[in-house]
C-alpha cells in the first residue's frame, strides 16, 4: 500500500512539472505576441510566475497562474507586463505603457487603452 502511494505521488509530481513547463512555454509565446502587437520589445525573452493557486470554476478545480515580464518601448527603459491564466484559459494580458496608460487584452477588458487604473 505504501509503494502505491509513493508511485501515485510521483505521478502527480510529474504531471504538475510537465503542466507547469507547458504553461510557461505558452505564456512566453503569449508575451512575445502581445509585445509584437503593441509595437514594444520583450526583454530577456522570459516570463516569471508570480502567483499560483487552485480555484474553483464551473466544471471543477483549475490552476490559476499569474506571470510577469518586462518590455521596452525605446530599447532602454523597462516596463512591466502581466499575464493571467485560469487553467488553460487566458484571462488577461496587461501592458503598462508609459505614455498611453495601460493596454489590457482578454476577458477582463478586451482592448482597453487608457489611463492606469
Amino acid at each position: 500500500m505504501t509503494a502505491l502511494l509513493i508511485i501515485l505521488a510521483l505521478v502527480l509530481v510529474a504531471f504538475y512539472v510537465n503542466d507547469s513547463w507547458r504553461t510557461h512555454e505558452r505564456v512566453r509565446q503569449i508575451a512575445r505576441r502581445s509585445c509584437e502587437q503593441a509595437g514594444v520589445q520583450l526583454l530577456d525573452g522570459s516570463v516569471v510566475r508570480t502567483r499560483q493557486s487552485i480555484r474553483r470554476r464551473p466544471g471543477g478545480l483549475a490552476w490559476w497562474r499569474q506571470y510577469r515580464f518586462e518590455f521596452a518601448t525605446d530599447g532602454a527603459s523597462r516596463h512591466v507586463g502581466e499575464i493571467s491564466l485560469d487553467g488553460r484559459r487566458l484571462r488577461h494580458v496587461t501592458l503598462d505603457l508609459p505614455d498611453d496608460g495601460r493596454l489590457v487584452d482578454g476577458d477582463n477588458g478586451a482592448g482597453h487603452r487608457g489611463p492606469e487604473r
